[in-house]
């Protein structure tokens, strides 16, 4: 707490005497200098979707940590499906966006959107234990809209060039986002263009089917 403290300090100094030396107010230099990865958020994830997001959790102050490129998750992705072997049950996560909102000093609100490759297969779907949680919304494509407090899921098949022949049912891609602010719709807008983004860039065989809206419940 004491080194996010005294690094806004420090930020606020510099960009107080940058505005002076400019002759400017510098609102917008002191809104893009706090969020130096804002910008790859709303790659990832949409503009609107971003803002609705923070706007959500009620902070005035939001600090972004995670958020690599969609071709440098992708990359690392891609790079563990060609090595993956049925006997592998431990796969990296990769955060995508971490928000942490901040009203003064205190921690109001956190989003967190992240993927890696399911321990869970296609075949694992019809087992009564995984049924209850996963909502099948087409071929590729498998939902879990409630699997925990303010949490939301999405499986998705991808076939990555040069992995194993089975990797596509038996490696899916789980995708997450998390927030206690975020509405249901919020989510879903959050998961499935973060989705789309990290599929359209791996270059799957047969891409996933993501649809544009929440499927209702069955």
């Amino acid at each position: 707490m004491t080194l996010r403290i005294s690094n806004r300090s420090t930020l606020a100094a510099v960009l107080i005497i940058g505005g002076l030396l400019s002759g400017c107010t510098g609102g917008e230099g002191r809104a893009e200098a706090e969020s130096p990865k804002l910008g790859q958020c709303k790659s990832l994830l949409g503009a609107q979707n971003v803002g609705a997001a923070v706007k959500s959790t009620g902070g005035s102050d939001v600090e972004v940590s995670g958020t690599p490129r969609a071709d440098a998750l992708a990359e690392g992705l891609v790079r563990e499906a060609k090595q993956w072997k049925k006997s592998d049950l431990l796969h990296n996560s990769y955060t995508g966006c971490r928000m942490d909102a901040y009203e003064g000093e205190e921690l109001s609100g956190t989003v967190d959107v992240s993927v890696k490759w399911s321990v869970l297969s296609v075949g694992m779907m019809d087992d009564p234990k995984n049924s209850r949680t996963w909502r099948q919304v087409n071929k590729s494509v498998y939902v879990a809209p409630e699997q925990g407090p303010a949490r939301m899921q999405l499986l998705a098949t991808c076939a990555v060039p040069g992995a194993a022949a089975s990797q596509s049912s038996g490696l899916p891609l789980q995708f997450e986002v998390s927030g206690a602010s975020l509405g249901a719709e919020l989510r879903w807008e959050l998961l499935r263009a973060f989705a789309q983004s990290v599929t359209e860039e791996m270059g799957c065989a047969t891409p996933p089917v993501i649809p544009s809206v929440l499927p209702v419940a069955a």
